[in-house]
């Protein structure tokens, strides 16, 4: 879903796009979203476009899931607590979390270009151990590429980053993106920006600023059909 229909308002049900990107508030609705009534709108997103195994295998696994600890919370509550419902909550906060920092800066002008809809982390010691994940728009533009060859396509694909203004850091992790976004730390991140060429070499400090935070700007278009 999510990469099929790219962090698409309305239909991405893990889209980021709609929301000030940089609003503790914003995020809190999204992780509740997510938390409480994703279970009821995957198998719907699947019927709509029609993928009806999808839908009845998807609706099965949650009522399964929630039913089984329902019965388990009434034999142990507190066994229940630690082995199922925290975790949870800790890993769907985690989760979530990521997807928003990952898709924290988005161009309202063009937000289903994959190369102005998320952003690349290089030299990140995340990379190593999430099979290069920090690639991130290498990854939006081709899901399907394997996880080695990312950095060369990255390095083929300067040009194009450089012509798109995609966003590139180094050094940082997608964590540490959103909660320097949330702490209002653009110029921090903006002195971690790595230019991609010739024209991203030639802004200044406050215009990276300036880009970021017209990236945190809602999209508030129609969704997708």
């Amino acid at each position: 879903m999510h990469h099929v229909e790219d962090n698409a308002w309305g239909w991405d049900l893990s889209s980021t796009e709609g929301f000030r990107r940089d609003s503790l508030a914003g995020f809190v609705v999204y992780w509740l979203r997510f938390l409480l009534v994703s279970g009821i709108e995957l198998p719907l997103y699947a019927l709509r476009r029609g993928r009806h195994s999808h839908a009845a295998t998807a609706a099965a696994a949650m009522a399964g899931g929630w039913l089984l600890t329902v019965l388990l919370w009434q034999r142990c509550a507190v066994a229940t607590f630690y082995t199922l419902l925290l975790p949870y909550l800790v890993s769907s906060f985690a989760l979530m979390f990521g997807n928003w920092s990952q898709h924290i800066f988005v161009d309202l002008d063009a937000p289903r270009d994959d190369y102005k809809l998320t952003y690349n982390c290089l030299a990140c010691p995340d990379n190593p151990k999430t099979y290069n994940d920090g690639y991130h728009i290498i990854h939006h533009a081709n899901s399907r590429l394997h996880w080695s060859e990312m950095p060369a396509a990255f390095v083929q694909q300067l040009e194009l980053h450089d012509a798109k203004d995609a966003l590139a850091f180094k050094g940082i992790g997608f964590f540490d993106v959103g909660l320097a976004v949330f702490t209002g730390r653009l110029g921090w991140l903006a002195d971690r920006i790595v230019p991609c060429g010739p024209k991203q070499a030639a802004r200044s400090r406050q215009e990276w600023v300036q880009l970021l935070q017209h990236r945190l700007q809602p999209v508030t278009r129609v969704k997708v059909a």
